[in-house]
């Protein structure tokens, strides 16, 4: 009788947890099983507009331009002195020895500031494929708290503009924009541009690592 009982008070007990278990099972997932994905959307426009991280990079970026310039001005005009002094000298052989050196510099010159260009194209390479990376990684992060399972990016706009300057048919500019269009609406109460701004401006004041980028 007393082995009866002991069985009979396992099978509660055992039921018991299932049941409870169950319970804390559906309280911890939403209750259809078959909720649709969820898709959020940004403004790509807005948030660079308004990250730090991008405001930096062009802060250094154009402290390295500008002291480009400077070295670049200080060369040329070093340079068109020495022309000026060529060409008031008359025709002699000593006028086309001096000339020749400074044909070599001017050569030089172009060179220098071809590479000097080059060097800044690369920074700002470098500047987008690191925003491109954290934005990437705060997006997810973002998704994954707020319960999207998608975060597009809205390139919608209510115009198609165009540009005479621009050597191209004013309808081929329409089209080319139509067909690189990918989002008619996205709705407003699921925009996580701002939120997404605060995240990645959050992470960079918390020396979060970025990509190498101008220095």
């Amino acid at each position: 009788m007393l082995h009866r009982v002991r069985t009979i008070l396992l099978v509660v007990t055992a039921g018991t947890a299932a049941l409870l278990a169950t319970s804390a099972f559906g309280t911890a997932r939403p209750a259809d099983p078959n909720q649709g994905t969820r898709t959020a959307s940004v403004s790509l426009a807005r948030l660079i507009d308004k990250l730090q991280e991008r405001q930096e990079f062009e802060m250094q970026i154009g402290a390295m331009r500008n002291q480009f310039m400077e070295e670049a001005n200080a060369r040329k005009k070093k340079l068109e002195v020495g022309l000026k002094e060529v060409e008031a000298m008359p025709d002699t052989p000593e006028r086309q020895t001096k000339l020749e050196p400074l044909i070599v510099e001017q050569l030089e010159l172009e060179q220098w500031a071809n590479s000097r260009m080059t060097d800044v194209d690369r920074e700002r390479s470098l500047m987008w494929r690191s925003i491109y990376r954290n934005l990437r990684s705060e997006a997810g992060k973002l998704a994954e708290a707020e319960g999207y399972d998608y975060i597009i990016i809205d390139d919608g706009s209510d115009d198609l503009p165009t540009n005479r300057e621009v050597k191209m048919p004013l309808e081929q500019q329409v089209l080319d924009q139509l067909q690189r269009r990918r989002v008619l609406f996205a709705s407003p109460a699921h925009d996580l541009t701002d939120k997404l701004i605060v995240r990645m401006n959050n992470a960079r004041a918390a020396g979060t690592p970025a990509a190498a980028g101008a220095k």
